[in-house]
């Protein structure tokens, strides 16, 4: 009899609700109250429910079985009532927090306690009134977060992440589950801003975002970006790039098609299904491609099945034509330096000349250009590169641990326009040098191969360096070969900064310092 008391206990605020349903949280202790019960729902009521189904479903199996072989009198038990309680609370815990969906369609720009504040107060014990307008809204440009305290570095800001964005992805998937495709564009526009302020408040991160001058000019027309890959947070931090409001505030849609890893989103069980982050890609319309795939001609259809599904569309395109993220990089110190820009991808890519740009992008734009010059479309197509600096040091690859009080700055480069005449490779170059001018790839390299050679060399060998590299600044071998040793152990920096050096005074022929490049690719 005490466990079903202990049982109702924790089910009380649920039955609460359903018997005084007509009543509302007016007052501010009421409010506060509502909201800490509804947090406590949020975080537990789903290991709740899990339990309780577990334990009814276990004891009304032992009720029959004694029904069945012993003769024992059988009657409906308490089970039936609490697995009925277990049920409604897990379809309520969803649509209790709809009208959070219109809430933030309305107001994207909502700062994102006063988002969680009225979601905690749906699931309370009392109904709550969900408003209209935001009270609180946050300026998408600069958004500072960070207090000023000690530099931490927790797997648990990890954890919060992952739940925020199952949280989120969630609330997305129902709005396209309840209304359609059409619905989840407006609204889930508005939850990926919410949950792009939310991770960074979470991560007490300084965000700027520095937009091109004249970005007005692209309005008309397809538009691709182009989008540097440092971190796990980019895809949520790229939302303050995309970000487009109506005059009142409210958002129609302006999240992009982006190109997403099948063999991550969809093929992998628990993002696909579990954290729900697949299902809600797939139900978005974002386009899934097989990395892994070795079949012939996989990459012109892939191509062809993107322009096919960006022509009819409003929607604009997303890709990272670094394919993956960049190698994370260390100070001196050994704190966090960011993330490097050519050191993407495997041994064999890492050798590769140019490997670590993939044309997807180029193909896609010049092959869209093309069609609508065919058909004599007015429409024009846009390459818009996007370049993230300090996302690297909040989360880099290879770390689950998130970093807080981080400064990160987008950058949104001047728009390539993109005609029928152009070539892939001369695309290509375009958005390869946009995207390196706007992360100051070469400068911030430079800069410290000059610190760290002053403790190598004397004055004069610096010099010579200094007079060396000049030669080589329209090329990038120097300049990938810095950022493939800076992501590597900080041990082996000082024999290979040596070796470069060396070759260098010397006239090393670009032939030489391919080798070099080989064999630096070899210690990944």
């Amino acid at each position: 009899m005490m466990t079903w008391i202990f049982l109702s206990l924790l089910y009380a605020p649920l039955i609460f609700r359903s018997l005084f349903f007509f009543l509302h949280d007016n007052f501010f202790g009421l409010r506060l109250l509502n909201r800490l019960v509804g947090a406590l729902e949020l975080w537990f009521g789903w290991a709740r429910d899990f339990a309780v189904i577990l334990f009814a479903l276990w004891t009304l199996g032992w009720r029959v079985y004694g029904w069945i072989k012993l003769g024992a009198p059988f009657f409906l038990p308490f089970e039936i009532l609490f697995l009925g309680l277990a049920f409604y609370s897990r379809w309520w815990r969803w649509h209790g927090l709809k009208p959070l969906q219109e809430f933030a369609r309305l107001n994207p720009r909502v700062e994102p306690q006063e988002f969680f504040d009225h979601l905690y107060a749906c699931l309370g014990f009392l109904p709550h009134r969900v408003p209209a307008k935001a009270e609180c809204l946050v300026d998408p440009l600069h958004l500072h977060y960070a207090k000023g305290k000690p530099i931490q570095q927790s797997v648990w800001l990890c954890f919060r992440g992952a739940y925020a964005t199952f949280l989120f992805g969630r609330l997305a998937y129902k709005a396209f589950r309840w209304k359609g495709s059409h619905y989840i564009k407006s609204v889930g526009s508005g939850l990926s801003m919410i949950w792009a302020v939310r991770m960074i408040q979470m991560a007490r991160m300084d965000v700027i975002v520095e937009k091109a001058p004249d970005l007005a000019s692209i309005k008309e027309g397809k538009i691709i970006y182009a989008l540097s890959h440092k971190s796990l947070l980019d895809i949520a931090l790229a939302q303050l790039a995309y970000f487009k409001e109506k005059p009142d505030g409210s958002v129609t849609s302006f999240m992009p098609r982006i190109i997403v890893a099948k063999d991550h989103f969809r093929d992998n069980l628990f993002l696909y299904r579990i954290l729900g982050i697949g299902q809600t890609l797939e139900a978005w319309g974002m386009i899934f491609v097989d990395r892994k795939s070795k079949q012939e001609g996989k990459a012109k259809r892939a191509v062809d099945n993107v322009v096919k599904r960006l022509l009819p569309s409003d929607m604009s395109l997303a890709i990272y034509p670094q394919g993956t993220r960049a190698r994370g990089q260390l100070n001196r110190d050994g704190t966090r330096w960011d993330a490097g820009y050519f050191c993407v991808g495997k041994k064999e890519r890492l050798k590769k000349e140019g490997g670590y740009f993939k044309k997807g992008i180029a193909h896609i734009a010049v092959s869209t250009a093309g069609t609508l010059a065919k058909y004599k479309s007015r429409e024009k197509v846009w390459v818009l590169p996007v370049g993230m600096i300090g996302s690297g040091t909040v989360c880099p690859k290879g770390s689950w641990k998130i970093q807080t009080e981080t400064k990160v700055t987008i950058k949104m480069g001047e728009p390539i326009l993109v005609d029928e005449t152009m070539t892939v490779d001369r695309l290509t170059a375009k958005i390869d040098g946009s995207l390196q001018e706007l992360l100051g790839v070469a400068t911030r390299l430079e800069r410290r191969f000059f610190m760290d050679l002053r403790e190598i060399l004397d004055q004069r060998g610096v010099d010579e360096v200094a007079v060396a590299i000049k030669q080589w600044r329209q090329e990038e071998i120097v300049y990938l070969i810095l950022d493939y040793i800076y992501a590597l152990p900080p041990k082996l920096w000082r024999g290979l900064l040596t070796e470069l050096s060396n070759q260098l005074r010397h006239e090393a022929t670009r032939d030489n310092l391919a080798c070099l490049r080989n064999k630096i690719a070899e210690l990944f």
